[in-house]
């Protein structure tokens, strides 16, 4: 399971999740970044029946910082007012208090704290990896239990949530979100399921925007298929063609394996984008939540989508975007 960024649109995700839950579909592998690396250290951080349980606390509690913003906005507003305006330009800087995260860095650690057991993330029974973006490099960094000890540091550096700070890693900045489907694959080489849960990815093409994990999922399905068909190829050739050394090594780029991806995508439209992610209403986290236990249940009963590519096939995906299956 791939878990992306988008605020308050997480909660999709987490809808998403409790459905598979309840299916008896379990991930035993997830990737996440920015507020999708706390949907993932909440799921993989919790034995399975307690993880819808500890979904709904988290985006409960950040509803509830929320509300208790929105009633001291106006306060703080004026204080700033009386504050800044007395020097000028510095009146412009009065925006900044809308910039404040949904809640503080240091609520957000707590309440994850709370919510995560690491010792049962980093025992490996679910593989975990969470991207960040190193300040120093520009690079995409992912954090991964089967090569490093995970901690809330590793589930904060993507910055979950607009307004909150950089985090200190190793001494390295990181901040922003960084992580698709790309990193399936370094998965292990066998048939594999995965869904790739947005909670906003514009439509590709013609009038929609840049969508990252389109452009991955397609690169994933040349360099799949590529190695699919070299498996196929060489079934055909000779026990003594097979031996030679240039032929071997081609063939060790063959795989048999398949991957079926089920991408499904709560917000295409780029629209008030930046209102949706900081929705944190309680009325507006339900809806999203419904949506995503609902689009897994349009995926789940479609049998087809779950059966194995043709041979020639290494990736097939479905998707499922706002609501409606792709043909």
């Amino acid at each position: 399971m791939v878990l992306s960024g988008g605020g308050a649109l997480g909660a999709y995700q987490a809808g998403a999740y409790a459905a598979l839950e309840r299916s008896g579909v379990r991930p035993n592998w997830i990737a996440g970044t920015a507020v999708g690396a706390v949907n993932a250290a909440i799921i993989a951080g919790n034995l399975p029946h307690e993880r819808t349980q500890r979904l709904r606390q988290f985006w409960r509690a950040v509803s509830g910082y929320a509300a208790v913003r929105r009633v001291q906005r106006p306060a703080r507003l004026w204080a700033t007012l009386a504050r800044r305006l007395p020097f000028g330009g510095r009146g412009r800087r009065i925006g900044s208090c809308y910039q404040e995260p949904v809640v503080s860095a240091a609520a957000l650690r707590t309440l994850i704290s709370q919510l995560v057991d690491f010792d049962r993330i980093n025992s490996g029974s679910i593989r975990v990896v969470l991207g960040a973006i190193n300040l120093a490099t520009g690079a995409e960094t992912f954090f991964d239990n089967d090569r490093h000890v995970l901690g809330v540091d590793h589930v904060v550096a993507s910055t979950p949530f607009s307004g909150l700070p950089p985090v200190e890693i190793g001494r390295q900045l990181f901040a922003g979100s960084a992580i698709s489907v790309s990193v399936l694959d370094d998965a292990r080489p066998a048939d594999t399921l995965c869904l790739a849960i947005d909670g906003y990815d514009p439509a590709p093409g013609g009038q929609g925007g840049f969508s990252r994990s389109a452009r991955d999922i397609t690169a994933m399905r040349r360099s799949h298929d590529l190695r699919r068909m070299i498996a196929l190829l060489g079934e055909r050739l000779p026990p003594a063609a097979r031996s030679d050394v240039d032929i071997c090594r081609c063939l060790a780029e063959a795989s048999n394996a398949t991957m079926t991806i089920l991408h499904l995508v709560h917000e295409g439209n780029a629209a008030d984008l930046s209102a949706k992610m900081a929705d944190f209403s309680s009325v507006a986290l339900t809806r999203r939540w419904k949506a995503g236990e609902d689009d897994v249940a349009t995926s789940l009963a479609h049998p087809r989508w779950l059966a194995p590519p043709s041979r020639l096939s290494g990736v097939v995906v479905h998707e499922v975007r706002g609501g409606v299956a792709a043909p």
